[in-house]
């Protein structure tokens, strides 16, 4: 009898490390996720709104979000990864937007459905089992819903002034093309039929970089872009280096203008190589806005003429 008593905890250890090794891993999250089906016009940007459900504890690791555009090879073509927008709290409920986007300095999407796919990883590649989204493909990585790119023109087209830099890689497939800016520069919308927002992602570079010389305006004590509006009167100051996102509300332009938006530097940049600079945009694209006030109720199709040097 003392042998039989003495047998059963060790069968139930190895029944509960059989089970522990061979089940189902714990989800550490419910995540949710709206809409499920995005319709992106080339150069627009549309709102994906998660709300995530902490159920399990991270051991304090700061975790990433990742968003993965596929294509019909389930290959990533774009990325829209960001970090966790608060600290993960079991039991706290977190909701925020999330911009997908195709950027006006990117070659288009070709007109198609793109699986949209979801995750969370932390260092060193470190991936978490999640819920409320279906079952895990490879490596916890889940199907968040899909991209649908229409056959159709985008309904606004941005152009340049002459004081930006030619297009130049980007590096990844968050940011597939970058434009550096002089001291100041312009973009006009043309084809604008409604308000709405333009949206930017801004780069002030380093001021203590090695390889290139930063000069601050008479007065300036720190690197800052002036962006503003000219439907509307939106205006943002932005102040030191990093990556800033702006969204400018845009009102629908009068029959006989057009909506422009203006950027100022007070620094330059002097690389090693090539022409000065100032700042570098690194995404753009227009979120449509039907609800927004406009001026008057109809806009041309092309509110002027494609000049590239207008507006500087």
């Amino acid at each position: 009898m003392a042998k039989n008593r003495a047998s059963r905890p060790l069968a139930l250890v190895a029944f509960a490390l059989a089970a522990g090794c061979g089940g189902k891993p714990t989800p550490v999250a419910r995540v949710e996720i709206e809409p499920r089906v995005v319709s992106l016009l080339p150069a627009q940007a549309q709102t994906l709104h998660l709300t995530w459900r902490p159920s399990a504890s991270l051991e304090g690791a700061e975790p990433t979000v990742f968003i993965h555009l596929l294509d019909a090879q389930r290959k990533v073509i774009r990325t829209f990864d960001h970090p966790f927008p608060q600290r993960w709290r079991e039991g706290t409920p977190v909701s925020y937007d999330v911009k997908l986007y195709q950027s006006a300095l990117a070659p288009p999407l070709a007109p198609g459905k793109y699986p949209l796919t979801l995750g969370l990883y932390g260092e060193k590649g470190k991936r978490w089992p999640l819920e409320g989204l279906g079952e895990p493909g490879t490596r916890f990585e889940y199907e968040a819903g899909t991209v649908e790119v229409p056959a159709q023109p985008p309904h606004v087209h941005f152009v340049f002034s002459s004081n930006w830099l030619p297009v130049e890689p980007g590096g990844d497939r968050q940011v597939l093309a970058r434009r550096w800016m002089r001291e100041q520069a312009a973009i006009r919308l043309l084809r604008q039929r409604e308000a709405g927002t333009v949206w930017l992602v801004l780069q002030i570079p380093p001021t203590d970089s090695p390889d290139a010389k930063v000069t601050l305006e008479p007065g300036a004590s720190a690197p800052a872009v002036q962006v503003a509006g000219s439907c509307g009167g939106a205006e943002t100051n932005l102040t030191g280096q990093g990556y800033h996102e702006v969204e400018l509300p845009m009102d629908l332009p009068t029959a006989e203008s057009f909506c422009r938006v203006q950027l100022r530097a007070n620094f330059t940049v002097q690389p090693p190589l090539g022409r000065p600079r100032s700042v570098s945009l690194e995404n753009l694209a227009w979120i449509p806005d039907g609800g927004r006030k406009a001026p008057n109720s109809a806009a041309p199709e092309t509110a002027a003429p494609a000049d590239p040097k207008a507006g500087q």
